[in-house]
């Protein structure tokens, strides 16, 4: 087995040939052709005979091609099938050697034009987002790796781990098990992320087409990663720092990793700059669920101004605009919000915190939709904070839907992880999931709530042509920022501000708080409530509800785990100084709860806006 083979191959053994010493033709970055594989039980004479002839044909092809007969025999060593010329030049290729012409025949990729589709559920890099790292995401050593078009990932290849060809395959079954019967039928099919980009030689190859691949669309990347992996000016490239994946993140330096779509939405330009990172931070935004790291970017403010523009023309053209809101809405009135973990966050580093939250005032934010609401141009708001700052802001709190729990509603307190969400709040939110066709989903980490359907279906409708989208405005990613219309990287005030000035919305005067018709005689007691003694709705009866102080209540529409823990009764007791001067009461539930009753329910209650109360006598 150790005899030398004849031919002028040196020290290639037959045992150098055989199955078991090197990558074969089969592995995705080689040709698609497949060839046989000799076992060691094998080699004997005939079978010998067989090998040597193989590899001088290969080896002299090989030479043929302008490649070094020392290399290509190193090449037909490490590939184990002498007949293999094909795999013996992707070997050559991998490891330095140059393509002197003519070796590699590109095929043109019919896989490009999908995923630069507008509708395509994974896209195509967009040059700005292009990194050069040439390390695998998995820690493998070698260096012939190979960078996603579609992910933004480096993975080793064939002479490594194979971790490239390994995720193409997993998303390649991860997509396969989404198709539905009807996608079939449409022809849909599933490519997984099949497009990479060698990063020794930068030529392109497709898992799909089993071959190295050519497009028109490929030429800028190409360009841009020349320009990244060698530090140099190339024509078509964007001028933009190198910064590999392991290497610290630096502020100021673009976003990069991820499709033109993440950076700014569907309708987004490709000639805008991509979004700079303004704070780094390594945690994650959201331990324990679908989250990414803490990371917060800025828009460019001509960008911004554009994107602000785009924004205005879809609120115009919406019918059933909805916003879903989330605490980086509220930040800037001084309560905190969980994701903001930077250092001098962008979002919290020039407020004051409250002491007392419940005292906060409406931010900027707050106004504008309140504005867009009496504009006829905000339908419905999905509020996942519990701040009352709509309310306050002056938004009708019948077209408001508190879906995890207020402040100032007694009758659905702060939904614990061990709770449910209450059935009437949740049968609104997939009435409007349904209407909805315009969703501003602001200062949200949407990390895989239940209401994030409220953003997530107006996304998917739009890639059917069913909808305008989602616009997400939020300092960090999400995940699901390639799947929107439009992507914004700034404070919410900010973008409220330009947005007021591109719809000219008069800001000089607000709405404000709804103040009640008091009783001049008993102010604290309410008479003629178009209500039943249930708290429900009703054009046959009236009741009164008396919220002096010592006046005894009971909770309307109560979730059982809440009712089971405080039950249903309480008393009316003296609040906060600052919660009495806004005209707030304070009712004691249970052993050591107490909730607060915001005067708004009163001034709707009074004109019979509401479904419910949340308390009666």
């Amino acid at each position: 087995m150790a005899g030398v083979l004849a031919g002028g191959l040196g020290e290639i053994s037959a045992c150098h040939l055989v199955a078991g010493s090197g990558a074969s033709s089969t592995d995705p970055e080689n040709s698609k052709n497949s060839s046989r594989i000799f076992g060691p039980s094998s080699v004997d004479g005939r079978v010998r005979k067989h090998v040597v002839m193989a590899a001088q044909r290969t080896l002299k092809d090989l030479t043929n091609l302008g490649f070094d007969e020392g290399k290509a025999k190193e090449a037909l060593k490490a590939i184990g099938n002498p007949g293999d010329k094909e795999a013996a030049i992707n070997w050559l290729l991998d490891h330095g050697e140059e393509d002197r012409g003519g070796t590699v025949e590109l095929k043109h990729c019919p896989h490009v034009e999908e995923f630069a589709h507008p509708f395509a559920p994974v896209k195509l890099l967009h040059r700005s987002s292009l990194c050069y790292s040439n390390k695998c995401v998995a820690g493998c050593p070698g260096t012939e790796n190979w960078y996603s078009l579609l992910s933004g990932e480096t993975r080793c290849g064939r002479y490594s781990n194979k971790c490239s060809l390994k995720h193409w395959e997993k998303t390649k079954r991860t997509e396969e098990a989404t198709l539905t019967v009807a996608d079939a039928a449409e022809g849909k099919e599933a490519f997984g992320n099949c497009l990479v980009l060698g990063l020794s030689d930068l030529t392109v190859w497709c898992y799909e087409c089993q071959a190295y691949v050519d497009h028109e669309m490929l030429t800028p990347l190409l360009k841009q990663m020349e320009a990244l992996k060698f530090g140099r000016s190339v024509p078509g490239a964007i001028e933009a720092p190198s910064s590999a994946s392991s290497a610290p993140m630096v502020e100021g330096a673009p976003m990069c990793g991820v499709s033109m779509e993440a950076m700014h939405g569907r309708y987004g330009d490709a000639s805008w700059a991509a979004p700079h990172l303004a704070r780094c931070c390594e945690d994650e935004a959201r331990p324990g669920y679908k989250t990414k790291k803490a990371h917060e970017y800025l828009d460019h403010d001509d960008v911004l101004q554009a994107k602000v523009r785009v924004l205005a023309d879809l609120i115009r053209r919406s019918q059933n605009c909805v916003a879903y809101t989330g605490a980086g809405i509220s930040t800037a009135s001084g309560i905190k919000d969980y994701a903001s973990k930077a250092k001098e966050s962008v979002a919290i580093n020039a407020v004051t915190p409250k002491k007392y939250p419940l005292v906060a005032k409406p931010t900027f934010a707050h106004h504008v939709l309140v504005k867009l609401y009496y504009e006829g141009l905000l339908k419905h708001w999905v509020q996942q904070n519990h701040d009352g700052l709509p309310q306050k802001a002056g938004y009708p709190q019948q077209e408001l839907n508190e879906i995890h729990g207020a402040w100032f509603d007694p009758s659905n307190p702060v939904v614990p992880m061990s709770g449910t969400l209450r059935d009437d709040l949740m049968s609104r939110l997939l009435a409007w999931e349904t209407r909805c066709d315009l969703c501003l989903a602001m200062g949200t980490s949407m990390v895989g709530m239940n209401s994030d359907r409220m953003a997530i279906s107006a996304a998917q409708r739009a890639k059917a042509g069913k909808a305008l989208g989602t616009v997400i405005v939020a300092l960090q990613q999400t995940q699901y920022d390639s799947s929107s219309s439009l992507r914004i990287f700034a404070p919410i005030d900010r973008v409220m501000q330009l947005l007021s000035s591109e719809l000219d919305l008069n800001m000089t005067e607000m709405v404000g708080m709804p103040q009640p018709v008091l009783d001049a005689k008993m102010p604290d007691v309410y008479r003629d409530l178009p209500y039943d003694k249930n708290g429900l709705r009703s054009d046959r009866s009236r009741i009164t509800l008396d919220l002096r102080e010592g006046a005894q209540v009971r909770l309307v529409n109560q979730q059982s785990w809440d009712q089971e823990r405080w039950g249903n009764e309480g008393v009316v007791t003296s609040p906060h100084p600052s919660l009495k001067e806004e005209g707030h009461y304070a009712i004691a539930v249970g052993e050591g709860s107490i909730r607060v009753l915001g005067r708004w329910w009163i001034a709707a209650a009074q004109r019979g806006e509401v479904e419910a109360l949340p308390v009666v006598n």
